[in-house]
């Protein structure tokens, strides 16, 4: 993540904050990534340096005014005229997690080698939010180069219950 995405995410999440729009900058947020992506070609045509920084200002307000919080429409203002625009995502990303961490949770990242059922999914994310004491958030994915068992990632942290993991060590040990 490059410094500027994250100074302008910090700077946006301290305005919504003293405006108590913490949670409608993250939808407003989404909604800006959500056009960018329908629209092909709108981000280049924010970030052109070949048209005038008037008139994408001008297309920038008529697309979002009334429809995303006036700060985050102000920030994203700012991105275009410094030419900053094209770390949008970078911004939107690191935005998401200063709210999730403001509104206590933390994003799990649970790879499995087979489909969990819904019922060990709902007792594996009881289970990281005692251990960690916060809301958890978990994204799923199947990996079955794991062979078995669990490898989930949260709050920095590795937590690897996987066969293929418990192989490795063991494949080192006899190799050291």
């Amino acid at each position: 993540m490059t410094t500027t995405s994250k100074e302008y995410a910090e700077a946006l999440f301290e305005l919504s904050e003293e405006e108590k729009s913490t949670s409608e900058t993250a939808d407003g947020l989404r909604l800006v990534e959500e056009m960018l992506a329908s629209t092909p070609g709108y981000l280049a045509m924010l970030a052109s340096p070949a048209i005038s920084r008037e008139n994408r200002l001008k297309s920038l307000e008529e697309a979002f005014r009334g429809r995303i919080p006036e700060v985050l429409l102000g920030v994203l203002r700012m991105m275009v005229s410094r030419g900053h625009i094209n770390g949008l995502s970078e911004m939107a990303s690191y935005y998401e997690n200063l709210a999730r961490e403001f509104r206590g949770e933390s994003v799990a990242l649970i790879s499995s080698a087979v489909e969990l059922t819904d019922a060990e999914k709902a007792s594996l994310k009881a289970g990281l939010e005692r251990k960690f004491g916060r809301k958890v958030e978990p994204h799923y994915t199947v990996n079955p180069s794991l062979l078995g068992g669990l490898r989930v990632e949260i709050e920095g942290k590795v937590i690897d219950g996987s066969i293929r993991n418990k192989l490795d060590q063991i494949k080192e040990v006899i190799h050291s």
